[in-house]
C-alpha cells in the first residue's frame, strides 16, 4: 500500500462546487517511508500553493516522537529555554514552565544549517541497548533537511532512533529492529490555507463554524486562524517498550535468581 493508493480511501473528496479543485489530493511535503504520522495533503490548487509556500517559508510546526537507542548526552551549552525554543519558532508553549529542559541542534548537513530542538520524555530498559536504555523524545524539526532527525539523533547525540537500519550502526542495535523505525509525526501546525485570505472578522468567523469544522481550529495572538493536528503514537510504541521492559527484568531476576 503507497501513500497515492490509500488517500482515497483515507481522504473525503472536496465540498460540490468548490473552485479550482484537484483530481487528485496531493501530499505537499513527504515522510520517510518508515516514518508514521501526520501527513498534510491539498485538495484544491490555492491550497497547494499556500501550503507549499508555508513550508517554503518554515512556519509549519512539526512534532515528533520517537524511541532511541541509549541515553543522549545534554550538555549546558546546547541547553536552551523554552522561551529560546519559542522565538526559534518551534512549536511550544512559552508560558508553560513545565516545558523546560530543551536542547537544540545546529549543525551543518548535506552544506545547510538543520535546526532540532529536542527533550527527553522518558527512561526505560532493554537488553540490547546502548547502557541498556531507551529513550524516548520529543523532537521539533526547525529546518526540514533530508533525515535530519535521524541523522541528528544519531550523528550528534549518538543515540540512533531504534530500528533506523541507516544509521543505527547495526551490531546489537539489529536486533531492536523486528517493529520497525520508531520515529512518529504526531503533531503539525499551520496555518489554515482557505480562512485567512477572507477579509471577514477571523474570530466571529471561526465561532461561526459548525462545531465540528471548528476541531483543530484555534485564533493566534496574530489572528490568524490556525490549524493543529494530532495523532496518537502507534500501538507498538507502547508494546515495544513494555515488551523490552519484561525482558530486562527477566534477565535481572534469572541473574539474581
Amino acid at each position: 500500500m503507497t501513500i497515492r493508493a490509500a488517500i482515497p480511501f483515507a481522504v473525503t473528496p472536496s465540498k460540490a462546487g468548490t473552485c479550482s479543485t484537484l483530481s487528485f489530493p496531493q501530499p505537499v511535503h513527504r515522510l520517510d517511508k518508515p516514518t508514521s504520522g501526520v501527513l498534510i495533503l491539498a485538495k484544491t490548487k490555492p491550497a497547494m500553493v499556500n501550503l507549499s509556500r508555508q513550508f517554503c517559508d518554515r512556519t509549519i510546526k512539526k512534532t515528533y516522537t520517537a524511541i532511541v537507542n541509549g541515553i543522549p548526552p545534554e550538555p549546558p551549552k546546547s541547553k536552551i529555554s523554552t522561551k529560546e525554543a519559542f522565538l526559534m519558532g518551534v512549536d511550544v508553549d512559552p508560558g508553560t514552565s513545565e516545558d523546560e529542559g530543551w536542547q537544540g541542534i545546529d549543525n551543518i548537513l548535506d552544506g545547510k544549517s538543520a535546526i532540532t530542538v529536542w527533550k527527553t520524555m522518558k527512561h526505560s530498559n532493554s537488553i540490547y541497548a546502548n547502557k541498556n536504555v531507551l529513550t524516548t523524545v520529543i523532537l521539533k524539526p526547525k529546518t526540514g533537511r533530508y533525515h535530519q532527525l535521524r541523522k541528528h539523533m544519531s550523528l550528534v547525540c549518538k543515540c540512533p532512533i531504534v530500528g533506523d537500519e541507516k544509521y543505527d550502526g547495526g551490531g546489537s542495535a539489529e536486533r531492536l529492529r523486528k517493529a520497525g523505525l520508531f520515529l512518529c509525526s504526531n503533531k503539525v501546525t499551520l496555518e489554515h490555507p482557505f480562512f485567512n485570505d477572507l477579509k471577514e472578522n477571523h474570530d466571529s468567523m471561526l465561532h461561526q463554524l459548525p462545531k465540528k469544522e471548528r476541531n483543530g481550529l484555534w485564533l493566534s495572538p496574530e489572528g490568524k486562524i490556525m490549524v493543529t493536528a494530532t495523532v496518537e503514537l502507534p500501538d507498538k510504541f507502547t508494546s515495544f517498550v513494555n515488551e523490552e521492559n519484561s525482558k530486562f527484568s527477566e534477565m535481572l531476576s534469572d541473574t539474581h535468581g
